[in-house]
C-alpha cells in the first residue's frame, strides 16, 4: 500500500463529529449508500491553511504547520513525481478527504489492487498539487452480530479486524452478509494543496530596450538620447601677406 497522509491526533479532533463506523479505532461519518451490496462512509473532509515547516527529500515527507499550531505530516512516497516543487516557508491552502467503502466481491474476481494518482496544475496562477491513494484489500467475514452492529473479518494478509457499524446504511450492508462472504474494502485518501505565495517577477534587465507600446502603456516616455556636441570648426590658418613688389625704376627722359 502507498503511504500518503498521516495526521496527528490533535488534528483529528477537527474532523466530522458524527460516529458511524469504527475500524481499527478510526471514527467515520456516513455517506448515502445506493444499494445493500455496498456502502461508503466519509472519514474526513477538512480544509486548512498551513505553512511548510520542513521538506525531507530522503524520507519524501513534508511537515506542515496550521495557523492553530497543529502539525501535519504528508508522506508522498517514492513513486510520486508529478507534483509542484515546495520549499520551507511556502504558504499552502490544503484540502483533505478520506473515505472508506466496502462491497461484496464477485465470485472469481481478481484481488483488488492499490493505486496512487497524482496531478499538478495551476489555479489563478498558483501551483496546485493533488495526491490520491486508493488502498484496496480483500477480506473474509468471520462473525456478524446484528444486535451490537459488530462485524469481524480477516484480510488476505492474515490480520483480523473488528468494525462497529453505527449508521443505518452500514448496518443494512452488514445485514446482507453471512459468515464466509468475501468483501472488498477500499480506503481512499486524497490531499490537494495550493501554493499561495505570490509569484515574484524576474528582475528586469536595465540594459534591455523598453518596447514603445509597453512604455506608452505604463505612461513612461523614454528620454531622447543626448545629441553629442558638434566639435568646433578650427579657425582657418592665416594667409601670409604677399611680398612687396619692388617698384620699377623710372624710365629715362627722352632725349
Amino acid at each position: 500500500m502507498h503511504p500518503i497522509v498521516s495526521r496527528l491526533a490533535s488534528l483529528a479532533a477537527g474532523s466530522v463529529a458524527a460516529c458511524a463506523l469504527t475500524v481499527g479505532g478510526v471514527v467515520a461519518a456516513g455517506l448515502p449508500s445506493a444499494a445493500h451490496a455496498q456502502a461508503s462512509v466519509l472519514l474526513k473532509n477538512q480544509s486548512a491553511k498551513a505553512v511548510v515547516e520542513t521538506v525531507d527529500h530522503d524520507a519524501r515527507e513534508l511537515l506542515l504547520r496550521e495557523a492553530n499550531g497543529h502539525l501535519i505530516t504528508i508522506e508522498y512516497g517514492a513513486s510520486v513525481r508529478d507534483l509542484p516543487h515546495v520549499n520551507a516557508g511556502d504558504k499552502l491552502s490544503i484540502h483533505f478527504v478520506e473515505t472508506l467503502g466496502a462491497e461484496i466481491a464477485p465470485p472469481g474476481s481478481p484481488l483488488p489492487e492499490s493505486t496512487l494518482t497524482t496531478a499538478k496544475g495551476y489555479v489563478h496562477g498558483h501551483p496546485r498539487g493533488v495526491i490520491a491513494a486508493f488502498r484496496r484489500e480483500r477480506a473474509t467475514v468471520q462473525s456478524i452480530d446484528l444486535a451490537t452492529h459488530t462485524l469481524s473479518f480477516v484480510t488476505t494478509d492474515g490480520e483480523s479486524h473488528v468494525a462497529v457499524l453505527r449508521i443505518k446504511a452500514m448496518q443494512d450492508f452488514m445485514a446482507t452478509l453471512k459468515v464466509g462472504d468475501v468483501i472488498d474494502i477500499t480506503r481512499m485518501e486524497s490531499i490537494s494543496y495550493l501554493i499561495l505565495n505570490d509569484t515574484v517577477a524576474p528582475a528586469a534587465d536595465p540594459n534591455a530596450p523598453v518596447p514603445a507600446d509597453a512604455a506608452s502603456a505604463a505612461g513612461v516616455v523614454p528620454a531622447a538620447p543626448a545629441v553629442p556636441a558638434v566639435p568646433g570648426v578650427p579657425a582657418a590658418p592665416a594667409v601670409p601677406a604677399a611680398p612687396a613688389v619692388p617698384s620699377a625704376p623710372a624710365a629715362p627722359a627722352a632725349q
